[in-house]
């Protein structure tokens, strides 16, 4: 409620109610004699704001918007914008009137930082009763982001709220993060699943072993942003990736059609979405060229020189050393007192075998395409009589304790290892 305060010489009058004054510049109260307040009581306190008549009420959003993962398990899809993407803003409604100059229309980005833990502002060049907005800015992904134009106060004029989505958009935030906290308590649990990443799948096996709140943390921000540095170590795949749906109506995404017995798998087993974001997502970071598709082994393959960077620039190895070789079928039972050697002395091993050695089976000719990489995990017996080597190793999201291997079948399908530590 307004009224009045009449001063007249000597009388005033009092006008009941509330009385507020506005001033635009300051208010100041002079007196060549003393002020007298009779209130019985009183306070100071913040004035409050004159009321606005020339604000912006309302926002509206005039481009599409597109789908991605509703990231609540449920496999639906929710809209949202996308990184890189440009969005036309247009203010829809004012207060009262629109004010007298257009250009005093100020625009504001506004959204909570992961990566910071804190509230960002960013006020924006352009002003006037529209804008177009490039979201460019990796940190927005997977939040909320407010969209503010205002003349006078951002804090009470209008505000557009709209979801953006993580850079991975078809994949599941809520069925990456469990999967990454399953790794991180079990890397045995990666699985390369229906490609061949197996020697990224060792290398993460290891990384997930040693530093585990380091591999959850830079895999989930890998996953919103799209793009992270583990140590020297730069993920940032083939933008293909970022767009890649892990649905059943995908075929190109990782699946098994056949169990081993050749019968069809009905519906398609598919590779777990945080094994494919991990193990896709770092070597498509490396080799471009791959896509993270089914059948893509070739562009897939962990070459021993891919092995030895990713030792030192992914898990941070300060000592690494290649130690394979195109020559198979000698005796390679020192070879494995060696190995054995070097496990117990602290070094991470990763051996190359043709994967003919898990079927059990004897093969003198390797073929690019069949090579794999296993963890090597100690428990070393060679027996002599039996004509067998038994150790523990990792391969296929499963740790093997103590298997068995036919010495003539090992002896024809190694080809080396990698040893590395940090």
């Amino acid at each position: 409620m307004f009224s009045n305060l009449r001063v007249k010489g000597d009388i005033i009058t009092n006008v009941g109610g509330t009385t507020r004054i506005y001033a635009k510049e300051g208010y100041e109260i002079n007196s060549n004699a003393s002020i007298i307040y009779s209130a019985p009581e009183y306070s100071f306190g913040e004035p409050l704001d004159p009321p606005l008549t020339d604000g912006v009420k309302e926002i509206e959003l005039l481009t599409a918007l597109d789908q991605g993962s509703a990231n609540d398990k449920t496999g639906t899809y929710q809209d949202g914008m996308i990184f890189g993407k440009t969005y036309h803003f247009k203010v829809k409604n004012y207060i009262q009137n629109p004010p007298a100059n257009i250009a005093t229309i100020k625009w504001m980005l506004k959204f909570h930082s992961l990566s910071q833990n804190k509230w960002i502002e960013i006020p924006l060049s352009s002003t006037g009763d529209s804008i177009t907005i490039t979201m460019n800015d990796e940190d927005m992904c997977g939040r909320f982001i407010y969209v503010r134009a205002y003349v006078r106060n951002p804090e009470i004029e209008a505000e557009y709220k709209q979801w953006k989505h993580n850079r991975f958009r078809w994949f599941d935030r809520m069925v990456v993060d469990d999967g990454l906290i399953d790794r991180k308590n079990d890397p045995a649990k990666i699985n390369q699943h229906a490609t061949s990443l197996c020697g990224t799948a060792a290398l993460l096996y290891f990384y997930a072993q040693d530093f585990k709140n380091d591999f959850y943390k830079n895999y989930m921000e890998f996953f919103r942003t799209g793009e992270v540095f583990i140590n020297r170590f730069k993920l940032s795949p083939n933008s293909v990736l970022y767009d890649f749906n892990p649905d059943l109506n995908n075929l190109k995404y990782p699946h098994y059609d056949k169990y081993s017995n050749g019968k069809p798998c009905i519906p398609h087993q598919l590779m777990h979405q945080t094994d494919w974001v991990i193990l896709a997502g770092t070597r498509s970071s490396d080799n471009k060229k791959y896509l993270g598709q089914k059948g893509e082994d070739w562009n897939a393959i962990n070459w021993p020189n891919y092995m030895v960077d990713a030792a030192v620039n992914l898990y941070g190895a300060t000592l690494v050393a290649d130690e394979t070789s195109i020559i198979t079928g000698r005796d390679f039972s020192n070879k494995l007192i060696e190995i054995e050697k070097l496990y117990n002395q602290g070094w991470h091993i990763i051996l190359l075998i043709d994967s003919d050695m898990l079927d059990d089976s004897i093969s003198y000719i390797g073929c690019a395409t069949q090579f794999h990489w296993i963890a090597y995990e100690g428990n070393l017996i060679i027996d002599l009589i039996k004509n067998e080597y038994s150790f523990s190793y990792y391969c296929w999201e499963k740790l093997n304790i103590g298997a068995q291997i036919r010495s003539s079948v090992f002896n024809t399908n190694f080809y080396g290892y990698i040893k590395f530590k940090k």
